[in-house]
């Protein structure tokens, strides 16, 4: 589930940049060297406690997979409640839960349950989106590889955290195309939760009892659920505030489970990631992984990202409170699993980018990057304090300038006074303006005004209050100088 920041201007390009680049990052690979069985693992874990000081994380937990074995396993820090990160430690994994959700569809598939080019009205006659004709093509596969022609910038809808996976599906009727069918990758998370459903009605079962019949027994993931609203021993998440963690409870929207909000832990991943590296481990036909790992537009295949002809396999996964990537490369052997309490979204595009390739470089045989290189979270959120306290210190000069704003006002022609009132609209409104097309052109498709405003407050609390304290006073002033004019002209008349 990724919200999006909004960016004042002036400090907004620098920021964006860094985001921008940040994003490109998550795809970025190198070719495979070294093994890593005689990899320097304290230094691995020297590194990581580093980029921890440096960013202020919490938590995390690593595994390291070669030859098909965990040759590492590692838990870093505070879990919350006294208690350390252990690689047992349950945490939320995010987007990886996609490739859970397109491994029991492609279960299904080979069990002659379901067929992925049938359109989905095959299954779920009443599935309509806003466009009739659309509604009739959208296939099982399209949902999978996010060719739906659906985004977050065509569905306005809120849904309620306990909304069920059926309500989510229905919701979808007023979800406008935002590319024509099967022309365009458009990741949207409410393709799994149709998904999800899909699992529910071919199975028979729920989706967490077949997940955990079909996925985490066969693989001894003990420590797994899709159902994560019942799970206990949860290790705390956070957000940030101005560069501070901030506890906070991790939300859990029942109908995006199959999204992004299956629990596990980094000892489980691994033994997935191990089952994914090396065919499958009898979960589904060597022919049926091969379309797992098929790429179709942007390189995204069944709920997984494919790169260099298969050299590189990966996804992410960013909650509110969470992080979580798991990265393969199956040809060499290689894997690793990076798990991570802390949600805030610079942390999603900088620090665990960063702690990502400290894995990544040890797991490829490279040397690893001094830990100064690249921008720390935790001074990104003291600048963005030291901005706001300006704001505090400023914004109130303004207000209690009004007491004597209708006497001055006395004194000013029409074109003065009425400029006076409008500026107190017009500047909050162009920040807003810039904020929002910075925003929407660097998310383009997965940018939809009103849900993320709402989200921005989980995920983005800081900048979230930055922009309420530097735009909402300008209003009030605003509104303030209308009331009273209009207010002495009543006055006038009588």
């Amino acid at each position: 589930m990724n919200l999006k920041p909004f960016i004042k201007p002036g400090w907004g390009f620098p920021l964006m940049a860094v985001c921008l680049l940040a994003a490109i990052g998550l795809a970025t690979h190198r070719a495979n060297a070294a093994p890593v069985k005689n990899a320097d693992f304290q230094e691995l874990d020297a590194v990581i406690a580093a980029q921890m000081q440096k960013h202020g994380l919490p938590g995390v937990a690593i595994a390291i997979i070669e030859a098909n074995e965990i040759v590492y396993l590692q838990g870093y820090g505070a879990a919350g409640r006294r208690q350390p990160i252990t690689p047992q430690t349950r945490m939320f994994i995010g987007s990886v839960s996609k490739s859970f959700t397109a491994l029991a569809i492609a279960q299904l598939a080979e069990a002659g349950k379901l067929d992925l080019n049938a359109p989905v009205q095959t299954y779920i006659p009443w599935f309509r989106v806003a466009d009739e004709q659309a509604s009739a093509q959208i296939t099982v596969r399209h949902l999978l590889q996010h060719t739906s022609g659906l985004s977050d910038s065509g569905y306005s809808v809120i849904l309620p955290n306990d909304a069920s996976l059926e309500e989510s599906v229905r919701s979808l009727e007023q979800a406008r195309l935002t590319a024509p069918v099967g022309t365009r990758f458009q990741y949207f998370n409410l393709n799994y939760s149709v998904l999800g459903y899909l699992i529910e009605l071919r199975s028979g079962e729920s989706y967490a009892d077949y997940i955990q019949a079909n996925i985490f027994a066969p693989l001894g993931m003990e420590n797994s659920t899709a159902r994560p609203q019942d799970a206990r021993d949860v290790a705390q998440g956070y957000t940030r505030l101005f560069g501070f963690n901030v506890p906070m409870a991790q939300p859990v929207p029942e109908y995006a489970i199959p999204a992004g909000y299956i629990l596990s832990i980094a000892e489980d991943m691994a033994r997935y990631a191990l089952a994914m590296n090396s065919g499958g481990a009898g979960l589904v036909s060597p022919q049926m992984m091969r379309q797992i790992f098929t790429p179709g537009l942007d390189y995204y295949g069944f709920g997984w990202f494919i790169y260099d002809n298969g050299a590189l396999i990966m996804h992410g996964g960013a909650n509110e409170t969470f992080g979580a990537d798991v990265n393969l490369y199956p040809r060499a052997g290689r894997a690793f699993v990076l798990l991570i309490n802390q949600g805030h979204q610079f942390d999603h595009f900088v620090s665990r980018k960063q702690v990502r390739d400290d894995i990544e470089d040890v797991v490829l045989g490279r040397a690893l990057e001094p830990i100064s290189a690249g921008w720390s979270v935790r001074w990104m959120g003291w600048g963005l304090g030291l901005l706001t306290l300006g704001l505090v210190f400023f914004q109130p000069r303004g207000l209690l300038r009004l007491r004597g704003w209708r006497e001055r006002a006395q004194n000013l022609s029409k074109g003065k006074l009425a400029w006076d009132i409008a500026l107190s609209f017009l500047i909050p409104t162009v920040i807003t303006a810039v904020v929002l097309t910075q925003a929407k052109a660097f998310y383009g498709y997965r940018f939809n005004l009103w849900p993320t405003l709402v989200g921005m407050r989980l995920v983005l609390p800081d900048l979230f209050l930055l922009m309420l304290i530097g735009v909402l006073p300008d209003y009030i002033q605003g509104f303030f100088k209308l009331f009273s004019l209009r207010k002495k002209m009543y006055s006038r008349r009588v």
